[in-house]
């Protein structure tokens, strides 16, 4: 009887779960198609470039974080927020006015963040060539704005399957033109780089055309989108002194070799941010609608579940590090696997903060968000002078992971705290 009774709840929590179960799957199955494309080529890759190659491709692609969300001035991030509160009609009007602010206004922050980053070469003297590396890296950043604009449209939606294709699509064309450019023809990371941005060109083109239902743009949508975006653009910038200001640290200690391999280590490590995309991919529009509908333990519940399936990979990832880093490099960089081990706790820390960041965006709390990044930066940039200058390469791999700890801490407190506050006015009137 007892047997039965629970079969019975078995079947019935499945029926409750069926749509999360469905859209997870077909999530899933778009990142880790993907992924698994990535791991196929990964090897040839590293058969076909050298310590200076890694480190010139990590050290471009270091600066996305600081340089795409002014770009794309997290735009994207006003749509997700108001995705839920508008009908359809207001809805399309949004949707079209970021596509027309993501051409004009991204491609002038894109022209003067090319002027920006040659200054800094030239004041700095970096020793790596500035063209056209930089070229690449500032157009992909760009053309990356439409392609991740339909798939959060996608995935608000709730279209799992549509962004499935997508998925699979962008990572089939990318695996073409890196095994045409970088293994067929040996451009290294001239090759590298071009592969990255050639695709997101071709899906730029037809991801704006088919969001675009007409040329409309909505003047009060797109000045309260600045009011509510500069925040959260400069907060995600400030990202760039928890993942990235690394490189920049490290070049100036002239060892091509430990800077190739600790590049080999993150874009390895890398590849474990599929679980935490996949989960977010699934749960975030559950967890916006929670707050919308202000059902705290709902949410904290949903966030739970997104970091214990998180997690779980990744330690096991750790464990069995050497071996993979061997497989996926033809044991050509395995002295990379000591980072990769220390990179890796980094997407577990990482994957926390962004689920708090979730929570204060569907708070509509973008101030605490920016504030809570500028006291997390300051901490962050002494924690990684500090280990660098003590551990070196090592000491930058921990930056990374105690820095985003610092910044998932600090987004509970003023949370907790502002949450807090809200309810004692709410006690007083």
């Amino acid at each position: 009887m007892q047997f039965l009774i629970s079969l019975s709840n078995i079947r019935s929590k499945y029926k409750q779960y069926k749509g999360y179960i469905k859209n997870s799957g077909f999530y899933f199955a778009g990142s880790f198609l993907g992924m698994i494309i990535n791991l196929i080529l990964n090897p040839f890759i590293a058969l076909n470039m050298s310590y200076a190659d890694f480190a010139i491709t990590g050290y471009f692609t270091s600066f996305n974080s600081l340089l795409s969300p002014i770009i794309s001035f997290t735009f994207i991030s006003y749509y997700s927020r108001h995705y839920f509160l508008l009908n359809n009609s207001q809805r399309e009007r949004l949707r079209n006015t970021i596509l027309i602010a993501l051409v004009w206004f991204s491609l002038a922050v894109s022209a003067c963040s090319l002027l920006g980053i040659y200054l800094y070469f030239v004041i700095k003297h970096v020793s790596f060539p500035f063209f056209p590396y930089a070229l690449l890296s500032i157009s992909a950043i760009f053309l990356a704005n439409f392609y991740t604009f339909k798939l959060v449209d996608l995935k608000l939606k709730r279209e799992a399957k549509n962004y499935f294709k997508l998925s699979l699509c962008q990572s089939v064309l990318a695996a073409f033109f890196v095994i045409l450019l970088v293994v067929v023809i040996k451009g290294g990371a001239l090759g590298k780089m071009t592969a990255a941005t050639l695709p997101l060109f071709f899906f730029a083109l037809y991801d704006f055309r088919n969001m675009l239902s007409k040329w409309e743009f909505d003047r009060k949508f797109f000045l309260d989108s600045l009011r509510f975006c500069w925040p959260l653009s400069l907060a995600s910038m400030l990202s760039y002194f928890f993942s990235g200001v690394d490189r920049a640290m490290l070049e100036p200690l002239g060892d091509v070799r430990q800077l190739g391999l600790y590049n080999v280590a993150v874009g390895i490590a890398s590849y474990l941010a599929v679980f935490n995309t996949t989960l977010d991919s699934t749960f975030q529009p559950d967890v916006l609608q929670s707050i919308a509908e202000r059902k705290k333990k709902k949410t904290i519940k949903l966030i739970g579940v997104i970091m214990l399936m998180n997690t779980i990979p990744i330690l096991l990832f750790i464990v069995f590090a050497p071996v993979l880093v061997g497989v996926l490099t033809f044991n050509r960089y395995t002295d990379a696997a000591d980072f990769a081990r220390i990179l890796a706790l980094k997407n577990i820390t990482e994957s926390l903060y962004y689920s708090m960041s979730t929570v204060l965006i569907g708070y509509g709390l973008s101030k605490i968000t920016l504030l809570n990044k500028i006291m997390g930066t300051v901490i962050s940039l002494g924690l990684f002078k500090f280990l660098i200058c003590k551990f070196g390469f090592y000491g930058a791999a921990w930056g990374q992971a105690f820095s985003f700890l610092t910044l998932a801490a600090l987004s509970m407190l003023f949370l907790f705290s502002k949450l807090a506050m809200q309810r004692i006015h709410e006690q007083k009137s």
